[in-house]
């Protein structure tokens, strides 16, 4: 696990529970020989404790902002003040995407608060990407800032990144957890978004919950080498502490064959390019 990064690592403070805190979750990547990680939190911003974590810490901690109702959705202000604090990830919305259900929560996993949205958030519109959407993307473009699909569907993962490209932004793109429920992608859908600013992220989390089976991933990263594949635990929930997930998602992989030259470039080459 030396010089491994987890670009997907949740920690408390949270809306749902959680195996540690920020410094407790970042010292036990640490202890494991990582190089970096990246906190996530469903509610916004992890900039500001990730920038404060960082600077007690031997390796990268890095924050962004998730941009579900709680900052209120496809909000470029909010993502203005990431990039300006130096936010790292910019997700779009997760647990508020029109995509994800149930809204506001999860099957396997409740939160602590009371409201729940009735419609989720969209990032298309009739003539293709809304403007907030395409705001954001000035905002992003020519900046060392990832850009991730958080929970919307393939379909409108794919009108993002055919527009990033129609349009020549400058943006690297990380389409998250690929097999989980949203957004549940196939080989096909990978075929049409490889492209070298694209990244794809292969969840711990996704295969912990049977989101999908283990020789559908296999089958995935096998029939498409060249793709950008990025290693991830999404752990942190009670019970699951991320080294010990990604540990075991490595095992998984590696007992089915999955050779260590590949693992290697999921677990440290491709999310270091991503996030450098």
């Amino acid at each position: 696990m030396k010089n491994v990064y987890d670009v997907h690592i949740h920690a408390s403070p949270s809306l749902f529970e959680r195996w540690g805190d920020a410094r407790q979750t970042a010292a036990a990547c640490q202890k494991a020989g990582y190089a970096g990680i990246v906190l996530k939190a469903h509610h916004g911003s992890t900039v500001e404790i990730a920038s404060m974590v960082n600077q007690q810490s031997d390796m990268d901690v890095f924050g962004g902002v998730v941009l579900n109702y709680f900052v209120g959705g496809l909000n470029p202000y909010a993502v203005d003040a990431c990039c300006a604090l130096g936010g790292k990830v910019v997700w779009l919305p997760t647990i508020h995407a029109d995509a994800h259900k149930p809204l506001g929560r999860f099957d396997f996993q409740e939160p602590s608060t009371t409201k729940f949205p009735e419609k989720g958030i969209r990032i298309l519109s009739k003539n293709g990407l809304t403007d907030a959407m395409y705001e954001i993307l000035d905002i992003l473009d020519g900046k060392k800032v990832v850009l991730a699909t958080g929970h919307v569907s393939a379909q409108e993962a794919i009108a993002l990144v055919r527009e990033v490209k129609q349009r020549r932004y400058d943006i690297r793109v990380l389409i998250n957890h690929v097999l989980f429920y949203t957004p549940d992608m196939d080989e096909e859908d990978i075929e049409t978004l490889k492209d070298p600013g694209v990244w794809f992220e292969i969840s711990h989390l996704t295969q912990k919950i049977h989101a999908a089976s283990m020789d559908r991933l296999i089958r995935m990263i096998q029939g498409h080498p060249d793709a950008n594949w990025v290693m991830v635990s999404d752990a942190g929930q009670k019970g699951n502490p991320p080294p010990q997930a990604l540990k075991q998602f490595r095992y998984q992989l590696t007992s089915r064959h999955i050779s260590d030259q590949t693992i290697e470039k999921m677990m440290i080459h491709n999310p270091r390019r991503l996030l450098y």
